[in-house]
């Protein structure tokens, strides 16, 4: 792992979020005139949310009726529960921004089906399209988990692409995923960290050190990390 990354370090989570938000537009501007279909996955979570809401403004100007938006997990609740991913995404980004909403492939919600068949309509979903990911987008937990892939945690696989957890650490219980198979079809992953309660993953994940669910995911051309400087505190040379 880790074989082409950059890691960049920031003085603060808003200087982090508002370049994360300026490369993504910049990718997206130049993959929307020269492909017919751009795929990418997004995050929830404070920095990722915070990031769709700097991409609300810079991607006006963009045509994004090529791009098809996927989620790397999501909270099995409601569908208006402000905790779904999808809500804030909307909320943030999405809402507004000329992507149609059949290319918007979210996750089913906890008042339209059981978590068994949601998980098997979304795998049916996501191996017939069969997505080849431009660019993968996460967040890190102080635990080192990513999407919902927790430490210690198989799981429950529905095909290759899609994770049920069901024993999740934090509330709710219940969630969906990607697999790190499915992340790792990206050309491109970004992880987004932001916070000293991090830097102990981070720290493990930079040196290879331990098994956490950070540590397997890359990108198959490159592997970004965006990190504020209380994130990066345990691997800055003093």
């Amino acid at each position: 792992m880790m074989n082409d990354v950059e890691t960049i370090i920031f003085a603060n989570r808003g200087d982090l979020v508002s370049t994360a938000a300026q490369m993504i537009a910049e990718k997206l501007e130049s993959l929307s005139s020269s492909q017919k279909e751009v795929h990418i996955a997004i995050t929830g979570g404070t920095v990722g949310t915070l990031t769709l809401e700097g991409l609300k403004e810079l991607t006006k100007g963009i045509d994004l009726s090529k791009l098809h938006v996927w989620w790397v997990d999501e909270r099995f609740v409601p569908r208006v529960s402000p905790d779904r991913n999808e809500l804030q995404a909307r909320t943030a980004w999405l809402e507004g921004s000329g992507i149609l909403e059949q290319n918007v492939h979210a996750f089913p919600a906890s008042d339209s089906t059981s978590i068994e068949d949601a998980a098997n309509s979304f795998a049916t979903e996501i191996e017939t399209v069969n997505p080849e990911f431009e660019l993968v987008l996460l967040g890190m937990g102080e635990d080192g988990h990513v999407a919902s892939l927790f430490p210690g945690s198989q799981g429950l696989a529905f095909g290759d692409y899609v994770v049920v957890e069901q024993n999740s650490p934090k509330p709710p219980k219940t969630r969906l995923s990607l697999s790190t198979k499915a992340i790792n079809r990206a050309r491109e992953v970004m992880f987004l960290v932001s916070g000293l309660e991090k830097a102990q993953a981070v720290r493990e994940v930079m040196s290879g050190v331990g098994n956490l669910p950070a540590g397997a995911v890359e990108g198959r051309n490159k592997t970004f990390w965006l990190i504020d400087q209380d994130a990066a505190s345990l691997i800055i040379s003093s």
